[in-house]
């Protein structure tokens, strides 16, 4: 009897030094080879296999002031993306169409859509790509990695000259793996926006996070927070991804 307790008490304690050598490993590994990281991350999102339908509430936060707008961002499965507002009413007739690094602004009445930049603003200090989305795995490169005692800090570099932001910096928090800060940089280096993630959870199979972004080149104490309020599956027609047909895209998408 004593000896089987014994022996449980020895496998117990291999399995506690076992465990935390594995940790090491694997914390060392993804320190070693950042696509690692940012692959995992891209995985759990879960964003980048199909098309998908996501909608937003987006709050403009100035002092004691809060504006509200729900966005529908429409995601196909070639990265195409098209946003459109559902609230409030006055911005329901815009919507933007995002294609590799071009970006369109249409709104009824006009003749043909606008080509824009995706650094625009959507709503507050909101803009256009990082409410869509910004592809960290695919459309940037890892120039440098740095390791604190608590979190892999990440350089990246835009793999192509017309990408909105053009460099990126990651604090990717080392216990969990998540993405807690990003500054968007110009070409230059001069910081634009710093985006803060937070309440990282599950939503329909996805991990997300409630995004802060502030503007770091003017109005400091503004801030714009977007939320998560559904992502659902949907097959999208991808002739209804071209800028001629941003008009009658509604026509073309079964809600």
């Amino acid at each position: 009897m004593g000896l089987m307790r014994k022996g449980r008490i020895e496998k117990i304690a291999i399995v506690c030094c076992v465990l935390p050598v594995l940790l090491s490993l694997s914390r060392l590994t993804l320190a070693q080879d950042p696509q690692l990281l940012l692959t995992e991350i891209y995985e759990r999102q879960g964003l980048g296999t199909s098309s998908f339908v996501l909608d937003l509430q987006v709050d403009f936060l100035d002092g004691q002031k809060t504006q509200t707008a729900h966005v529908r961002v429409y995601l196909h499965e070639t990265k195409k993306q098209l946003v459109t507002f559902t609230q409030p009413e006055r911005l329901t007739n815009q919507s933007y169409l995002v294609i590799d690094t071009n970006t369109w602004m249409y709104q009824q009445g006009l003749n043909r859509p606008l080509r824009i930049s995706a650094q625009q603003k959507l709503f507050g200090e909101a803009g256009i790509a990082e409410t869509v989305g910004i592809d960290y795995l695919h459309d940037y490169q890892v120039v440098k990695v740095e390791e604190t005692a608590t979190h892999y800090q990440m350089e990246l570099v835009a793999v192509d000259k017309r990408t909105a932001y053009q460099k990126a910096s990651l604090w990717v928090a080392k216990d969990r793996v998540v993405v807690e800060k990003i500054v968007l940089s110009a070409l230059n280096g001069q910081p634009l926006k710093e985006l803060l993630y937070h309440n990282y959870r599950s939503l329909n199979g996805h991990e997300i996070a409630t995004m802060e972004i502030r503007n770091l080149l003017y109005e400091k104490a503004q801030r714009t927070v977007v939320n998560y309020l559904a992502i659902r599956g949907q097959a999208l027609p991808e002739n209804a991804f071209d800028p001629l047909m941003m008009g009658k895209f509604h026509l073309l998408v079964q809600e």
